[in-house]
C-alpha cells in the first residue's frame, strides 16, 4: 500500500489529466469521477515502484482509459436513469455554458477511440507513439483516429 503523501502527490500532479481521460470516455460527469475514484484506489493499492514520473503518469492514464472503457461497457448493458436524461428546453444561463455544452455535445458523437486519442495527443500533448502504446493500437491508426475524430467534430460543430 502506498502512503498518504505519495497518493496526494499523484492526485496533485495528474488528478486532472486523470480526470478528463475519464470524460473522455464517459458520458457523465458522475461516471467519470467515479472512475476518477477507482483509478487512484488502484494506484494506492499498487506496490510496484514505477521508472519515473512519466511511467506513472501513463500508467493512471492507461488505468484510467481502461476502467472508463470498462464502465461503458457495463453501462451499455444498463437502462438510463430518468434522472440522468438532461431537459434540452433548459437555456443556459452563460456563453461559455452553452459553448462547453457544445464541445460535449459533439464529443460525445465520436467514438470512444476518437475521443481518447483526441484527448490524449491534443489536450495532453502526447506524441501518437505514445498514444498507440496507452490504447494498444498502431501509431497509423492513431494518426487516423485523430484526423477522422477532428474531421467528424468540425462538422458536428457547424451544424
Amino acid at each position: 500500500m502506498r502512503s498518504d503523501d505519495d497518493i496526494e502527490q499523484a492526485i496533485t500532479r495528474y488528478g486532472d489529466a486523470v480526470l478528463r481521460a475519464c470524460r473522455a470516455v464517459l458520458p457523465r460527469t458522475h461516471e467519470a469521477e467515479d472512475a476518477f475514484q477507482d483509478v487512484f484506489l488502484r494506484y494506492a493499492s499498487r506496490d510496484e515502484p514505477f521508472n519515473g514520473e512519466g511511467h506513472r503518469k501513463a500508467w493512471l492514464l492507461r488505468v484510467a482509459i481502461n476502467l472508463s472503457r470498462d464502465r461503458l461497457r457495463r453501462a451499455s448493458e444498463r437502462d438510463v436513469a430518468l434522472d440522468a436524461i438532461s431537459d434540452p428546453s433548459i437555456p443556459p444561463e452563460d456563453e461559455r455554458i452553452a459553448q462547453r455544452m457544445a464541445m460535449q455535445d459533439a464529443l460525445a458523437e465520436l467514438s470512444v477511440d476518437q475521443r481518447t486519442a483526441i484527448l490524449l495527443s491534443v489536450v495532453e500533448g502526447y506524441p501518437a507513439r505514445d498514444v498507440a502504446r496507452f490504447m494498444g493500437k498502431s501509431e497509423n491508426t492513431v494518426y487516423s483516429l485523430i484526423a477522422r475524430g477532428k474531421k467528424k467534430l468540425k462538422e458536428v460543430l457547424v451544424r
